[in-house]
């Protein structure tokens, strides 16, 4: 068996740190600023992000298992890997459709804030 590249401990260190960060921004942008039609864009890349770095943690426990790492090292990174790109994979529909469901608000609201003024405005010159 080779010598581990990496420390399992540090590895789960990192791996929690940083999808732990990634979740909470992508929570609290879609939390805050989707349900009222902003930061729509940011929201989607970021959650984008999250899922091509689990797939790329995901290959490389792959390729870690082929080249005889530990099982804590590569049984890690597949986990993980898969985990975090299923779960933001998942998240992204959800934004998605939050994010349209606001859009529709604020066009529904526009259309019955404009038809109201048209009307106000023919019935005051009668």
């Amino acid at each position: 068996m080779n010598e581990a590249w990496i420390s399992p401990g540090i590895l789960g260190g990192l791996i929690g740190g940083v999808f732990g960060i990634l979740g909470g921004l992508v929570g609290t942008l879609a939390g805050a600023f989707v349900p009222r039609g902003k930061a729509k864009k940011l929201t989607l890349g970021v959650n984008t992000f999250a899922v091509a770095l689990g797939f790329v943690l995901f290959v490389f426990g792959i390729i870690a298992f082929l080249y005889g790492q530990p099982r804590d090292v590569w049984l890690t990174s597949v986990i993980a890997g898969l985990y975090c790109a299923a779960s933001f994979s998942i998240c992204y529909w959800v934004i998605l459709k939050r994010a349209r469901d606001a859009e529709l608000r604020k066009t529904m609201s526009e259309d019955l804030t404009l038809g109201g003024k048209k009307e106000n405005k023919e019935d005051s010159h009668e």
